[in-house]
C-alpha cells in the first residue's frame, strides 16, 4: 500500500507539472516555437532520417536526370520523371549543383516536422480550446504512430506529401476560421507540389460546401474552385499536357501486376496479409477515435465541419475500394484513393487527444487514469490501445484496483513493440543526413567512380527497404530493373510492359509468385534472380546491352571480377557477338 502510495502522489505530480507546462506554453509563443522546434529533433532521433531511400529512390534519380541529363542514357525508367507532377523536388536544383543538395534537404525537413507541430497545436486549440489537448497532441507526433493504409504522421525522410503536410494542415485551420479563399488559394498552391494529398483535401472541402449549399450563395463556392484551379494551374497544364492526360481506360492487369507486387495496401484494405489488417484494425482505430472524441465534445460549426471531412474521407476510400474491385478505372487507380485514410489518422489523432483533455477538465479521468491514457496514446503505435484502455477504466472504476498499476504494463507493450520494430527492420532511428554507410552503398560509389556514365548493370532487383537505396541512387548508372520500379507502373501505365519484361527476365518467374505480401516480393524475387547462371547472365547481358552484373558475395560466379567487397561483388559481362 506504502508502494501504491508513492506511485499515486508521483502521478499526481507529472500531470500537475504537464497541465502547468501546458498553460504556459499558451501564454508564452516564443517559448512555444522553442519547444516544437526541440519536439521536431526529438522525433526526427526516434522516427529516424534517411536521405536516399524508399520513395526518396525515385525523386532522387529523377532530380539528378533533370539537371543532368546524360546521366542515365537509354534507362526506359527514367522516363517517368515527367510523370511525377511535382514542382517541388525543382526548387532543390540550385543546392544540388553547388552540392549543398543533402544538408539543403535535411533543413527543410526540421522545419517540415516543425511545421507539422505548430499545426496540429493551432487545429486543436481551434477546436478544443483545451490546452492540455494541444500539448498532448504534439507530444504523441514525437513518436511513430500508423493508420490506414499504413502511413505514418512524422516520416522519415523529406518527400513532397511530408513537406505540404503542415501548409494542407493550415488550408484545413483557415477553412474552420472561415477564411475559405485563403484557404483554397494554399490549397491550390499545394496542388503545386503534391497533387494527391491537395486532391484529398479538396473533396473535404466541395463535399463540405455542397452539404451546406444555399443557391443565393452560389458565387461564393464557385469563386473558391476558380481560385484553386488558378493556384493549381502550372501543375494542371503539366498534367494535362503528358501522356494521355486525364486516363478513363480500365486497367486491370496494370493493377494486379502493381498490388501484388509492392501496392497492395495502397488498392486492397482487406487481405489476409499480415500488415493488411493491422493497418486496417489501425485505420478502424482511428475512425473510433475521432468518434469517440466528436460525441463527447460540444457539438459545434467546426466540429459538424470536421464531420463533413470525415464523410468525404468515406467517400474516397469507398470509391478508391470499389475502384480497385470492380472498376480499375486509370486515373483513379493513379490518385491511389485508399491513401485518403492517413487523414483519417490525422483527424482521429486530434479528436482523441481533445476527448482526453475534456475528460480530465471535467474530472471524469482522475489523475492516475489520465497519466495511463495520456501514455498509451502519446506512446502506442495505434490509438486502439488506448480506446480499450478508456473503456477499461471505466470498468475499474467500479472496483478499487487502481489504474497506476497498468501503467508498467504500458510500458512493457511499449519496449516489447520497439524491440520487434528494430528487429524485423521497420523502425530504424538514425540519422543519415548523407545516405546509409553500407558494402552496398559503397559498391555504388564504386560505379559512379570507375565506369562509364552509359554503362549499365544488372543489378540485385531485390535490394530495397524502407532504409536501403535502390542502385540508381547513389551509382548515377542504369539498371536493367529492379522492383521499385513496380510502384511507378500506375502514373504510366504503358511503361509496364517494359517492365514485366525486363524484370520476368531477370527474376524468372517471380512476378506469377507475389500474392500482395511487398516483404514476401523481396524474398521472392531475391530467389528468382539467383536461379540464373553465368550463362544466363551472359544472355542477359547481351539481350539488355549490360556491361557489369552486380552480385551479393555469397553468390559467386565464373565471370570476370572487377571489384569486390565485403558484401558484393562486380562482374565484368563479355562482349555480345
Amino acid at each position: 500500500m506504502a508502494l501504491l502510495a508513492s506511485i499515486k502522489d508521483s502521478e499526481i505530480g507529472k500531470i500537475q507539472m504537464i497541465v502547468r507546462i501546458s498553460h504556459y506554453l499558451q501564454k508564452h509563443p516564443f517559448q512555444r516555437h522553442l519547444v516544437f522546434l526541440g519536439l521536431a529533433l526529438l522525433a526526427i532521433a526516434v522516427n529516424g532520417y534517411h536521405f536516399g531511400t524508399f520513395d526518396q529512390v525515385f525523386h532522387l534519380t529523377f532530380l539528378k536526370k533533370f539537371v543532368s541529363p546524360e546521366l542515365y542514357p537509354n534507362d526506359v525508367f527514367l522516363n517517368l520523371r515527367w510523370y511525377h507532377f511535382s514542382y517541388f523536388w525543382f526548387l532543390f536544383i540550385p543546392l544540388f549543383k553547388i552540392g549543398l543538395l543533402e544538408i539543403g534537404m535535411f533543413f527543410v525537413h526540421v522545419l517540415t516536422v516543425y511545421g507539422t507541430l505548430w499545426m496540429f497545436w493551432e487545429l486543436s486549440n481551434l477546436l478544443f480550446k483545451n490546452q492540455t489537448a494541444n500539448l498532448l497532441i504534439v507530444l504523441a507526433l514525437v513518436f511513430p504512430h500508423l493508420g490506414f493504409p499504413g502511413f505514418q504522421i512524422i516520416e522519415f525522410s523529406l518527400l513532397n506529401r511530408t513537406f505540404v503536410l503542415p501548409f494542407l494542415l493550415g488550408s484545413i485551420w483557415l477553412y474552420l476560421k472561415n477564411k475559405k479563399i485563403w484557404a483554397f488559394l494554399l490549397l491550390g498552391l499545394m496542388f503545386n507540389l503534391h497533387v494527391i494529398y491537395a486532391v484529398f483535401v479538396l473533396c473535404m472541402f466541395l463535399l463540405d460546401e455542397a452539404i451546406r449549399f444555399q443557391f443565393k450563395f452560389w458565387k461564393k463556392p464557385v469563386l473558391q474552385i476558380i481560385i484553386f484551379m488558378i493556384a493549381g494551374l502550372p501543375v494542371l497544364i503539366w498534367r494535362m499536357g503528358t501522356g494521355d492526360g486525364i486516363d478513363l481506360t480500365l486497367r486491370p492487369e496494370m493493377l494486379d501486376l502493381a498490388a501484388r507486387g509492392l501496392l497492395f495496401t495502397v488498392y486492397f484494405p482487406v487481405s489476409t496479409i499480415p500488415h493488411v489488417i493491422g493497418n486496417l484494425i489501425a485505420g478502424i482505430a482511428t475512425a473510433w477515435g475521432f468518434i469517440l472524441g466528436y460525441h463527447h465534445l460540444p457539438n459545434n460549426e467546426q466540429h459538424r465541419t470536421m464531420r463533413n471531412f470525415v464523410y468525404a474521407i468515406a467517400v474516397l476510400i469507398a470509391v478508391g475500394t470499389l475502384a480497385s474491385y470492380l472498376l480499375p478505372i486509370t486515373i483513379i487507380l493513379q490518385m491511389q484513393i485508399l491513401r485518403a485514410g492517413v487523414f483519417l489518422l490525422y483527424f482521429g489523432m486530434l479528436y482523441l487527444s481533445g476527448f482526453i483533455g475534456e475528460q480530465y477538465r471535467q474530472h471524469r479521468l482522475k489523475t492516475s487514469g489520465f497519466l495511463l491514457i495520456s501514455l498509451s496514446f502519446i506512446l502506442f503505435i495505434t490509438p486502439l490501445f488506448t480506446i480499450l484502455l478508456w473503456h477499461l477504466l471505466k470498468l475499474l472504476n467500479r472496483s478499487r484496483f487502481s489504474p497506476a498499476w497498468l501503467i508498467p504494463v504500458v510500458i512493457i507493450i511499449q519496449a516489447v513493440t520497439v524491440l520487434a520494430a528494430s528487429q524485423t527492420g521497420l523502425w530504424e532511428p538514425g540519422w543519415h543526413i548523407y545516405g546509409p554507410q553500407s558494402p552496398w552503398r559503397d559498391v555504388q560509389e564504386w560505379a559512379r567512380a570507375r565506369t562509364p556514365l552509359d554503362s549499365r548493370f544488372i543489378s540485385p532487383p531485390h535490394i530495397f527497404w524502407h532504409y536501403t537505396p535502390d542502385w540508381r541512387v547513389f551509382s548515377e548508372r542504369a539498371s536493367v530493373v529492379t522492383i521499385p520500379e513496380i510502384m511507378e507502373l500506375p502514373f504510366d501505365p504503358g511503361f509496364a510492359a517494359s517492365f514485366q519484361e525486363r524484370f520476368e527476365a531477370v527474376a524468372p518467374g517471380a512476378i506469377d509468385a507475389f500474392n500482395g505480401d511487398y516483404m514476401r516480393s523481396l524474398e521472392i524475387t531475391e530467389k528468382a534472380f539467383y536461379t540464373n547462371s553465368e550463362i544466363n547472365f551472359e544472355e542477359l547481358g547481351c539481350r539488355f546491352s549490360a556491361d557489369y552484373l552486380v552480385v551479393e558475395r555469397e553468390h559467386p560466379y565464373n565471370l570476370t571480377m572487377v571489384y569486390q567487397n565485403e558484401g558484393f561483388i562486380v562482374y565484368q559481362l563479355p562482349g555480345c557477338e
